[in-house]
């Protein structure tokens, strides 16, 4: 049971690290010449070199990917433009909604694997803390003051969530 959840977390994490580039990428694509994408260009950087030490430990551990990445690419390059269409507020709310769940998510996973697999648990540690970084700065964008704002942060954190699970098991 302990491989096959450590697979879980492994194959979750390299996709939802290939959401958080797209999401990225998407709303660069629309902000790349205002103010707000230094920081975004930041938070994507991060993102990517999460995103290869997943891609290390899928080959490491001989993990399946999820099938679902073409899905995840697509759709979260999308929700990127759109939130960066609605304005920086919108997109630093993306940034807070999804920072939100996957600092829950990591932390859950790093208690999980504390006696299970301690590099692996380290690393999530690590990824934690780097995530929590990002929500800071979406934190001072006051993202979440407005019905309009709350609404779209629900969402978000719902599809993320909807997304790990899926992600864990196909």
């Amino acid at each position: 049971m302990s491989k096959n959840r450590i697979h879980e977390i492994i194959r979750v994490n390299q996709a939802g690290e290939l959401g958080a580039i797209q999401i990225y990428k998407g709303q660069l694509a629309v902000l790349k010449r205002k103010e707000i994408a230094k920081e975004l260009v930041e938070m994507l950087e991060k993102e990517k070199k999460h995103y290869e030490k997943f891609n290390n430990l899928i080959r490491e551990y001989k993990v399946r990917p999820t099938a679902l990445s073409p899905l995840w690419k697509r759709g979260a390059f999308l929700l990127g433009v759109v939130t960066a269409v609605l304005g920086k507020k919108s997109t630093m709310a993306c940034t807070e909604a999804v920072e939100e769940v996957i600092i829950d998510h990591y932390e859950n996973q790093s208690k999980y694997l504390k006696d299970k697999d301690k590099r692996l648990s380290k690393i999530t540690k690590k990824f934690c803390k780097e995530e929590k970084e990002h929500l800071e700065i979406a934190n001072t964008y006051d993202t979440g003051s407005d019905p309009i704002h709350n609404a779209l942060k629900r969402g978000i954190k719902l599809i993320s969530k909807l997304a790990i699970k899926a992600s864990e098991k196909i």
